[in-house]
Protein backbone atom coordinates (compact mmCIF):
# COMPACT_ATOMS: atom_id res chain seq x y z
CA UNK A 1 0.00 0.00 0.00
CA UNK A 2 1.10 3.61 -0.59
CA UNK A 3 2.20 5.34 1.82
CA UNK A 4 0.69 9.45 2.01
CA UNK A 5 3.22 12.26 1.81
CA UNK A 6 3.35 15.60 3.09
CA UNK A 7 4.66 19.31 2.12
CA UNK A 8 3.87 22.91 2.82
CA UNK A 9 2.20 25.05 0.36
CA UNK A 10 1.50 28.78 0.87
CA UNK A 11 -2.45 29.49 0.36
CA UNK A 12 -2.34 33.45 -0.58
CA UNK A 13 -5.98 33.65 -1.72
CA UNK A 14 -8.04 35.20 0.92
CA UNK A 15 -5.02 37.51 1.46
CA UNK A 16 -5.26 40.73 1.46
CA UNK A 17 -2.66 42.49 3.48
CA UNK A 18 0.38 40.18 1.72
CA UNK A 19 0.26 37.39 4.24
CA UNK A 20 -0.49 33.93 3.68
CA UNK A 21 -2.04 30.82 5.42
CA UNK A 22 0.82 28.14 5.17
CA UNK A 23 -0.81 24.80 5.12
CA UNK A 24 -0.21 21.21 4.85
CA UNK A 25 -0.70 19.72 1.22
CA UNK A 26 -0.81 15.61 1.62
CA UNK A 27 -0.82 13.15 -1.51
CA UNK A 28 -2.54 9.90 -1.31
CA UNK A 29 -3.00 7.81 -4.71
CA UNK A 30 -3.11 10.86 -6.49
CA UNK A 31 -5.40 12.79 -4.79
CA UNK A 32 -4.47 15.58 -2.41
CA UNK A 33 -5.60 17.43 0.35
CA UNK A 34 -4.49 21.11 1.82
CA UNK A 35 -5.17 21.16 5.49
CA UNK A 36 -4.35 24.50 7.65
CA UNK A 37 -1.79 25.22 10.12
CA UNK A 38 -3.25 28.33 11.20
CA UNK A 39 -0.11 29.94 10.85
CA UNK A 40 0.54 33.18 8.35
CA UNK A 41 3.27 34.42 6.52
CA UNK A 42 4.77 37.03 4.88
CA UNK A 43 5.20 36.51 0.85
CA UNK A 44 9.20 37.36 1.68
CA UNK A 45 9.05 35.28 4.45
CA UNK A 46 8.20 32.12 2.24
CA UNK A 47 10.08 32.72 -0.69
CA UNK A 48 12.72 32.50 2.30
CA UNK A 49 11.11 29.27 3.34
CA UNK A 50 11.02 27.47 0.13
CA UNK A 51 15.02 29.00 -0.99
CA UNK A 52 16.34 27.21 2.38
CA UNK A 53 13.58 24.36 3.14
CA UNK A 54 16.05 21.45 2.59
CA UNK A 55 18.21 22.90 4.74
CA UNK A 56 19.21 26.31 6.54
CA UNK A 57 22.35 27.91 5.32
CA UNK A 58 24.61 28.79 7.72
CA UNK A 59 25.19 32.15 6.03
CA UNK A 60 21.77 32.90 7.46
CA UNK A 61 22.36 34.87 10.82
CA UNK A 62 19.40 36.92 11.01
CA UNK A 63 17.43 35.11 14.39
CA UNK A 64 14.03 36.12 13.27
CA UNK A 65 14.77 33.70 9.87
CA UNK A 66 16.20 31.01 11.44
CA UNK A 67 13.78 30.82 14.37
CA UNK A 68 11.04 30.56 11.07
CA UNK A 69 13.08 28.04 9.65
CA UNK A 70 13.27 25.81 12.66
CA UNK A 71 9.39 26.49 13.62
CA UNK A 72 7.99 25.01 9.73
CA UNK A 73 11.56 22.49 8.48
CA UNK A 74 13.22 21.94 11.86
CA UNK A 75 12.51 19.09 14.33
CA UNK A 76 11.91 21.62 17.18
CA UNK A 77 11.35 25.24 17.91
CA UNK A 78 10.78 27.29 21.28
CA UNK A 79 6.72 28.43 21.60
CA UNK A 80 7.22 32.51 21.23
CA UNK A 81 4.53 32.77 24.47
CA UNK A 82 5.46 29.66 26.60
CA UNK A 83 8.52 28.81 25.65
CA UNK A 84 8.10 25.31 25.60
CA UNK A 85 9.57 23.29 22.89
CA UNK A 86 7.17 22.35 20.03
CA UNK A 87 7.18 19.93 17.34
CA UNK A 88 7.86 21.33 13.73
CA UNK A 89 4.71 21.77 11.30
CA UNK A 90 6.31 19.75 8.74
CA UNK A 91 7.36 17.03 11.40
CA UNK A 92 3.98 17.27 12.94
CA UNK A 93 2.32 16.26 9.96
CA UNK A 94 5.14 13.29 9.01
CA UNK A 95 4.64 12.15 12.73
CA UNK A 96 0.80 11.80 12.13
CA UNK A 97 1.52 9.70 8.76
CA UNK A 98 3.50 7.75 10.20
CA UNK A 99 1.68 7.08 13.34
CA UNK A 100 -1.44 6.60 11.02
CA UNK A 101 0.49 4.13 8.66
CA UNK A 102 -1.66 1.35 6.41
CA UNK A 103 -4.64 3.06 8.55
CA UNK A 104 -4.50 6.46 7.04
CA UNK A 105 -7.61 8.01 5.92
CA UNK A 106 -7.79 12.17 5.26
CA UNK A 107 -10.31 12.44 7.81
CA UNK A 108 -7.57 10.62 10.23
CA UNK A 109 -5.41 12.75 9.57
CA UNK A 110 -7.46 15.81 10.18
CA UNK A 111 -8.15 14.47 13.40
CA UNK A 112 -4.48 13.31 14.49
CA UNK A 113 -3.56 16.80 13.40
CA UNK A 114 -5.59 18.84 15.17
CA UNK A 115 -5.00 16.71 18.45
CA UNK A 116 -1.09 17.02 18.25
CA UNK A 117 0.39 16.84 21.13
CA UNK A 118 -2.56 17.33 23.09
CA UNK A 119 -3.93 14.79 25.81
CA UNK A 120 -7.17 14.32 24.16
CA UNK A 121 -8.41 10.67 22.71
CA UNK A 122 -11.63 9.18 22.16
CA UNK A 123 -13.09 7.39 25.29
CA UNK A 124 -11.40 3.51 24.87
CA UNK A 125 -15.07 2.48 25.00
CA UNK A 126 -15.73 4.00 21.68
CA UNK A 127 -13.36 2.58 19.69
CA UNK A 128 -13.42 -0.82 21.13
CA UNK A 129 -15.22 -2.58 18.81
CA UNK A 130 -16.06 -5.89 21.46
CA UNK A 131 -17.30 -3.05 23.86
CA UNK A 132 -19.65 -1.98 20.67
CA UNK A 133 -20.86 -5.18 20.17
CA UNK A 134 -21.20 -5.97 23.96
CA UNK A 135 -23.14 -1.99 24.12
CA UNK A 136 -25.46 -3.18 21.32
CA UNK A 137 -26.28 -6.13 23.15
CA UNK A 138 -27.24 -4.23 26.04
CA UNK A 139 -29.53 -1.85 23.88
CA UNK A 140 -31.70 -4.73 21.84
CA UNK A 141 -31.84 -6.42 25.13
CA UNK A 142 -33.69 -3.54 26.86
CA UNK A 143 -35.77 -3.55 23.59
CA UNK A 144 -36.64 -7.12 23.90
CA UNK A 145 -34.88 -8.02 21.27
CA UNK A 146 -33.25 -11.24 22.78
CA UNK A 147 -32.26 -13.17 20.12
CA UNK A 148 -30.36 -10.61 18.27
CA UNK A 149 -28.89 -9.51 21.77
CA UNK A 150 -27.50 -13.01 22.08
CA UNK A 151 -26.26 -12.48 18.72
CA UNK A 152 -24.09 -9.42 19.37
CA UNK A 153 -23.03 -11.42 22.60
CA UNK A 154 -21.76 -14.57 21.05
CA UNK A 155 -20.01 -12.20 17.98
CA UNK A 156 -17.97 -10.26 20.64
CA UNK A 157 -16.91 -13.53 22.26
CA UNK A 158 -15.72 -14.71 19.26
CA UNK A 159 -13.95 -12.00 18.36
CA UNK A 160 -12.25 -11.78 22.07
CA UNK A 161 -11.58 -15.52 21.63
CA UNK A 162 -9.32 -15.11 18.27
CA UNK A 163 -7.62 -11.80 19.22
CA UNK A 164 -6.46 -13.68 22.58
CA UNK A 165 -5.22 -16.38 20.59
CA UNK A 166 -3.01 -14.15 18.43
CA UNK A 167 1.03 -14.94 18.71
CA UNK A 168 2.89 -11.85 18.96
CA UNK A 169 3.96 -11.42 15.51
CA UNK A 170 -0.04 -11.25 14.69
CA UNK A 171 -0.71 -9.04 17.85
CA UNK A 172 2.12 -6.57 16.15
CA UNK A 173 0.64 -7.15 12.18
CA UNK A 174 -3.32 -7.29 13.08
CA UNK A 175 -3.49 -4.52 16.27
CA UNK A 176 -0.03 -2.80 15.91
CA UNK A 177 1.20 -4.39 19.47
CA UNK A 178 4.91 -3.91 19.61
CA UNK A 179 7.06 -7.42 20.19
CA UNK A 180 8.26 -7.68 23.69
CA UNK A 181 11.76 -7.06 23.85
CA UNK A 182 11.75 -9.44 26.68
CA UNK A 183 10.70 -13.29 27.19
CA UNK A 184 9.01 -12.21 30.67
CA UNK A 185 8.48 -8.84 30.06
CA UNK A 186 3.75 -8.72 30.45
CA UNK A 187 2.15 -8.69 27.10
CA UNK A 188 0.23 -5.06 26.51
CA UNK A 189 -3.50 -5.59 26.90
CA UNK A 190 -5.09 -6.23 23.13
CA UNK A 191 -7.59 -4.19 22.33
CA UNK A 192 -9.73 -4.73 19.10
CA UNK A 193 -10.80 -1.67 17.96
CA UNK A 194 -12.56 -0.25 14.45
CA UNK A 195 -9.35 0.43 12.86
CA UNK A 196 -8.07 -2.80 13.28
CA UNK A 197 -10.88 -4.39 11.16
CA UNK A 198 -9.57 -4.90 8.04
CA UNK A 199 -10.33 -7.47 4.76
CA UNK A 200 -7.08 -9.62 5.85
CA UNK A 201 -8.02 -8.96 9.49
CA UNK A 202 -11.40 -10.29 8.74
CA UNK A 203 -10.56 -13.37 5.93
CA UNK A 204 -8.19 -14.41 9.13
CA UNK A 205 -11.10 -14.76 11.43
CA UNK A 206 -13.08 -16.73 8.95
CA UNK A 207 -10.36 -19.21 8.75
CA UNK A 208 -9.85 -19.36 11.84
CA UNK A 209 -13.67 -19.91 12.67
CA UNK A 210 -13.69 -22.72 10.67
CA UNK A 211 -10.86 -24.56 12.79
CA UNK A 212 -11.43 -23.25 15.95
CA UNK A 213 -15.00 -21.15 15.98
CA UNK A 214 -16.54 -23.28 18.63
CA UNK A 215 -15.62 -23.09 22.04
CA UNK A 216 -15.42 -26.27 24.05
CA UNK A 217 -17.70 -26.94 26.95
CA UNK A 218 -14.89 -28.05 28.69
CA UNK A 219 -11.14 -27.17 29.60
CA UNK A 220 -10.27 -30.94 29.15
CA UNK A 221 -11.46 -30.58 24.79
CA UNK A 222 -10.83 -29.18 22.27
CA UNK A 223 -12.06 -26.09 20.31
CA UNK A 224 -13.97 -27.14 16.78
CA UNK A 225 -15.12 -25.72 13.56
CA UNK A 226 -17.97 -23.42 13.00
CA UNK A 227 -20.06 -23.50 10.08
CA UNK A 228 -19.90 -20.43 7.23
CA UNK A 229 -22.95 -19.77 8.30
CA UNK A 230 -22.32 -19.31 11.73
CA UNK A 231 -19.22 -16.77 10.44
CA UNK A 232 -21.87 -14.81 8.42
CA UNK A 233 -24.41 -14.41 11.34
CA UNK A 234 -21.07 -13.03 13.51
CA UNK A 235 -19.99 -10.97 10.72
CA UNK A 236 -23.26 -9.13 9.61
CA UNK A 237 -23.65 -8.14 13.57
CA UNK A 238 -20.20 -7.00 13.34
CA UNK A 239 -20.99 -5.21 10.09
CA UNK A 240 -23.94 -3.36 11.67
CA UNK A 241 -21.46 -1.77 14.88
CA UNK A 242 -19.18 -0.85 12.37
CA UNK A 243 -22.18 1.06 10.27
CA UNK A 244 -23.10 2.83 13.91
CA UNK A 245 -19.31 3.42 14.24
CA UNK A 246 -18.94 5.41 10.50
CA UNK A 247 -22.33 7.17 11.62
CA UNK A 248 -20.98 8.46 14.68
CA UNK A 249 -17.60 9.52 13.18
CA UNK A 250 -15.37 6.82 15.31
CA UNK A 251 -14.55 5.35 11.87
CA UNK A 252 -13.85 6.51 8.84
CA UNK A 253 -15.95 5.55 5.84
CA UNK A 254 -12.40 4.92 3.75
CA UNK A 255 -11.34 2.14 5.66
CA UNK A 256 -15.02 0.64 5.56
CA UNK A 257 -13.71 -3.37 5.27
CA UNK A 258 -16.63 -4.78 3.92
CA UNK A 259 -17.97 -5.29 0.67
CA UNK A 260 -16.82 -5.97 -2.99
CA UNK A 261 -12.77 -5.92 -3.44
CA UNK A 262 -12.97 -5.60 0.39
CA UNK A 263 -14.26 -8.89 2.08
CA UNK A 264 -17.37 -10.05 1.33
CA UNK A 265 -19.45 -11.96 4.50
CA UNK A 266 -20.19 -15.18 3.46
CA UNK A 267 -23.75 -16.49 3.11
CA UNK A 268 -23.30 -20.35 3.80
CA UNK A 269 -25.03 -22.93 2.29
CA UNK A 270 -28.97 -22.72 2.26
CA UNK A 271 -29.33 -26.49 2.35
CA UNK A 272 -33.60 -27.75 1.23
CA UNK A 273 -34.90 -29.31 4.59
CA UNK A 274 -38.03 -30.78 2.76
CA UNK A 275 -39.24 -33.87 3.60
CA UNK A 276 -40.55 -36.12 0.90
CA UNK A 277 -44.47 -36.69 1.08
CA UNK A 278 -43.83 -40.53 1.75
CA UNK A 279 -41.91 -39.38 5.12
CA UNK A 280 -44.32 -36.77 6.08
CA UNK A 281 -47.12 -39.52 5.43
CA UNK A 282 -44.99 -41.67 7.86
CA UNK A 283 -44.43 -38.99 10.35
CA UNK A 284 -48.84 -38.51 10.40
CA UNK A 285 -49.19 -42.18 10.88
CA UNK A 286 -47.02 -42.41 13.90
CA UNK A 287 -48.46 -43.33 17.39
CA UNK A 288 -46.36 -42.28 19.95
CA UNK A 289 -46.79 -42.73 23.48
CA UNK A 290 -49.45 -40.95 25.34
CA UNK A 291 -48.47 -37.76 27.63
CA UNK A 292 -44.77 -38.17 26.85
CA UNK A 293 -42.30 -35.97 25.56
CA UNK A 294 -42.25 -38.33 22.38
CA UNK A 295 -45.60 -36.96 22.12
CA UNK A 296 -45.21 -33.68 22.98
CA UNK A 297 -42.37 -32.57 20.37
CA UNK A 298 -44.67 -35.06 17.72
CA UNK A 299 -47.41 -32.91 18.11
CA UNK A 300 -45.54 -29.58 18.08
CA UNK A 301 -44.25 -30.80 14.52
CA UNK A 302 -47.44 -31.08 12.99
CA UNK A 303 -48.43 -28.15 14.80
CA UNK A 304 -46.06 -26.31 12.62
CA UNK A 305 -46.65 -28.39 9.46
CA UNK A 306 -50.36 -27.81 9.71
CA UNK A 307 -49.97 -24.44 11.00
CA UNK A 308 -48.31 -22.66 7.44
CA UNK A 309 -44.81 -24.27 9.22
CA UNK A 310 -45.12 -21.78 12.02
CA UNK A 311 -41.60 -21.80 13.99
CA UNK A 312 -41.82 -22.93 17.38
CA UNK A 313 -40.37 -19.30 18.58
CA UNK A 314 -44.50 -18.20 17.09
CA UNK A 315 -45.79 -21.72 18.44
CA UNK A 316 -44.53 -21.19 21.91
CA UNK A 317 -45.78 -17.51 22.36
CA UNK A 318 -49.13 -18.28 20.79
CA UNK A 319 -52.17 -16.82 23.44
CA UNK A 320 -55.85 -17.53 23.66
CA UNK A 321 -56.52 -14.06 21.59
CA UNK A 322 -54.54 -15.50 18.63
CA UNK A 323 -57.33 -18.97 18.37
CA UNK A 324 -60.78 -18.45 16.55
CA UNK A 325 -61.97 -21.95 17.66
CA UNK A 326 -65.13 -20.93 16.16
CA UNK A 327 -63.98 -19.70 12.96
CA UNK A 328 -61.59 -22.48 12.78
CA UNK A 329 -59.00 -20.38 12.27
CA UNK A 330 -55.41 -19.35 14.25
CA UNK A 331 -54.41 -15.34 13.39
CA UNK A 332 -50.84 -14.00 14.61
CA UNK A 333 -47.73 -11.79 13.88
CA UNK A 334 -44.55 -13.75 13.10
CA UNK A 335 -41.87 -12.90 16.09
CA UNK A 336 -39.24 -12.77 13.34
CA UNK A 337 -40.44 -9.52 12.06
CA UNK A 338 -42.54 -7.92 14.55
CA UNK A 339 -40.18 -5.44 16.24
CA UNK A 340 -37.79 -5.43 12.62
CA UNK A 341 -40.27 -3.69 10.34
CA UNK A 342 -41.95 -0.10 11.26
CA UNK A 343 -44.82 -0.70 8.53
CA UNK A 344 -47.82 -2.09 9.26
CA UNK A 345 -47.94 -5.88 9.91
CA UNK A 346 -49.68 -8.25 7.82
CA UNK A 347 -51.02 -11.64 10.10
CA UNK A 348 -50.31 -15.00 8.99
CA UNK A 349 -54.35 -16.89 9.15
CA UNK A 350 -53.77 -20.80 9.44
CA UNK A 351 -56.98 -23.08 9.38
CA UNK A 352 -57.56 -25.36 12.09
CA UNK A 353 -57.76 -28.74 11.52
CA UNK A 354 -59.10 -31.59 13.77
CA UNK A 355 -55.22 -32.64 14.12
CA UNK A 356 -54.27 -29.18 15.52
CA UNK A 357 -57.38 -28.88 17.37
CA UNK A 358 -56.55 -31.73 18.92
CA UNK A 359 -53.28 -30.99 20.02
CA UNK A 360 -54.46 -28.09 21.31
CA UNK A 361 -56.84 -29.89 23.38
CA UNK A 362 -54.18 -32.35 24.61
CA UNK A 363 -51.46 -29.59 25.53
CA UNK A 364 -53.03 -26.33 26.20
CA UNK A 365 -53.30 -24.11 29.36
CA UNK A 366 -56.11 -24.28 31.36
CA UNK A 367 -56.66 -20.49 32.00
CA UNK A 368 -57.92 -18.98 28.91
CA UNK A 369 -58.01 -15.24 29.23
CA UNK A 370 -56.89 -13.13 26.29
CA UNK A 371 -53.13 -12.43 26.99
CA UNK A 372 -52.49 -16.12 28.69
CA UNK A 373 -50.47 -18.39 27.02
CA UNK A 374 -52.12 -21.03 25.03
CA UNK A 375 -49.09 -24.09 25.47
CA UNK A 376 -47.61 -23.86 29.49
CA UNK A 377 -43.85 -23.40 27.95
CA UNK A 378 -43.62 -19.81 28.97
CA UNK A 379 -45.65 -17.72 31.09
CA UNK A 380 -46.04 -13.53 32.27
CA UNK A 381 -43.26 -13.72 35.09
CA UNK A 382 -40.85 -15.00 32.97
CA UNK A 383 -38.05 -12.38 31.64
CA UNK A 384 -37.74 -11.97 27.55
CA UNK A 385 -34.23 -13.65 28.04
CA UNK A 386 -35.90 -16.46 29.99
CA UNK A 387 -38.61 -16.89 27.64
CA UNK A 388 -35.94 -17.09 24.96
CA UNK A 389 -33.91 -19.72 26.59
CA UNK A 390 -37.46 -21.37 27.38
CA UNK A 391 -38.15 -21.44 23.48
CA UNK A 392 -34.63 -22.85 23.01
CA UNK A 393 -35.02 -25.52 25.31
CA UNK A 394 -38.25 -26.90 23.63
CA UNK A 395 -36.56 -26.54 20.17
CA UNK A 396 -33.84 -28.73 21.29
CA UNK A 397 -36.28 -31.69 23.25
CA UNK A 398 -38.13 -31.28 19.85
CA UNK A 399 -35.83 -32.13 17.72
CA UNK A 400 -34.17 -34.89 20.12
CA UNK A 401 -37.02 -36.76 19.82
CA UNK A 402 -37.91 -36.45 16.43
CA UNK A 403 -34.58 -37.58 15.82
CA UNK A 404 -35.45 -40.82 17.49
CA UNK A 405 -38.51 -41.34 15.76
CA UNK A 406 -37.17 -40.58 12.25
CA UNK A 407 -34.82 -43.12 13.09
CA UNK A 408 -37.60 -45.64 13.95
CA UNK A 409 -39.41 -45.00 10.54
CA UNK A 410 -36.49 -44.99 8.41
CA UNK A 411 -36.40 -41.58 7.67
CA UNK A 412 -32.78 -40.10 6.70
CA UNK A 413 -32.35 -36.30 6.99
CA UNK A 414 -32.92 -33.71 9.10
CA UNK A 415 -36.39 -33.70 10.51
CA UNK A 416 -36.09 -30.90 13.35
CA UNK A 417 -38.57 -28.11 13.84
CA UNK A 418 -37.69 -26.39 10.50
CA UNK A 419 -38.12 -29.13 8.50
CA UNK A 420 -41.64 -28.80 9.50
CA UNK A 421 -41.65 -25.24 7.47
CA UNK A 422 -39.73 -26.16 4.56
CA UNK A 423 -41.96 -29.32 4.37
CA UNK A 424 -45.14 -27.26 4.45
CA UNK A 425 -44.28 -25.00 1.76
CA UNK A 426 -42.50 -27.67 -0.54
CA UNK A 427 -45.77 -29.70 -0.03
CA UNK A 428 -48.10 -26.80 -1.21
CA UNK A 429 -46.12 -26.13 -4.42
CA UNK A 430 -45.81 -29.42 -5.33
CA UNK A 431 -49.88 -29.37 -4.91
CA UNK A 432 -50.16 -26.34 -7.68
CA UNK A 433 -50.95 -24.11 -5.23
CA UNK A 434 -49.72 -20.46 -6.60
CA UNK A 435 -46.27 -19.23 -5.02
CA UNK A 436 -47.92 -15.62 -4.16
CA UNK A 437 -50.16 -17.90 -2.20
CA UNK A 438 -47.26 -20.10 -0.46
CA UNK A 439 -45.29 -16.69 -0.06
CA UNK A 440 -48.49 -14.88 2.15
CA UNK A 441 -48.99 -18.51 4.15
CA UNK A 442 -44.90 -18.17 5.35
CA UNK A 443 -45.62 -14.29 6.29
CA UNK A 444 -42.52 -13.56 3.64
CA UNK A 445 -43.06 -9.94 1.88
CA UNK A 446 -40.97 -10.85 -1.27
CA UNK A 447 -41.52 -13.99 -3.31
CA UNK A 448 -37.70 -14.92 -3.72
CA UNK A 449 -37.66 -15.45 0.52
CA UNK A 450 -40.33 -17.83 -0.28
CA UNK A 451 -38.70 -19.73 -3.29
CA UNK A 452 -35.37 -20.01 -1.14
CA UNK A 453 -37.76 -22.75 1.43
CA UNK A 454 -38.81 -24.55 -1.95
CA UNK A 455 -36.95 -27.86 -1.99
CA UNK A 456 -35.77 -29.63 -5.13
CA UNK A 457 -38.12 -32.39 -6.96
CA UNK A 458 -37.00 -35.70 -7.25
CA UNK A 459 -36.40 -37.50 -10.61
CA UNK A 460 -39.82 -39.18 -11.06
CA UNK A 461 -41.97 -35.54 -10.39
CA UNK A 462 -39.56 -33.82 -13.04
CA UNK A 463 -39.81 -36.47 -15.78
CA UNK A 464 -43.51 -36.44 -14.85
CA UNK A 465 -43.62 -32.53 -15.32
CA UNK A 466 -41.57 -32.51 -18.78
CA UNK A 467 -44.05 -35.35 -20.23
CA UNK A 468 -46.80 -32.77 -19.71
CA UNK A 469 -44.45 -30.28 -22.29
Amino acid sequence: MSRATVNLFFDKRASKDGQGVVKWLVCLDRKQRLFSTGRKVLLSEWEFLQASKTKLDNRVKDEGKIRLWHEFYGDTFPDEFSGKVQTSYLKRAQTVIGQLADRFTFEAFAEAIANFGKDVEKPIEQTDLIAALLNKANSMSSAGRIGNAINYELAAKSLRRFVNSFTDEERKEFLSIPIPRKSNQPRQVAILQFDHLTADFLTTYEQWMQYHGKAPQSKLKAATGASLTTVGIYLRHVRAVVNDAIEAGLMSRDTYPFGRNRYVIPAGANVKKALPKADIEKLKAYQPVPGTTEQRSHDLWLFSYFCNGANLTDICRLTWANVDTKGGKLTFIRQKTARSKRQSQTPIVAYLRPETLAIIERWGTTEKRPNAYVFPFLNASMTERQKKQAVHQTVKMTNKWMGKIAEQLGIEGDVGTYSARHSYATSLLKSKAPLAFISKSLGHTNLKTTESYLGSFDDEEAKAFLNAL
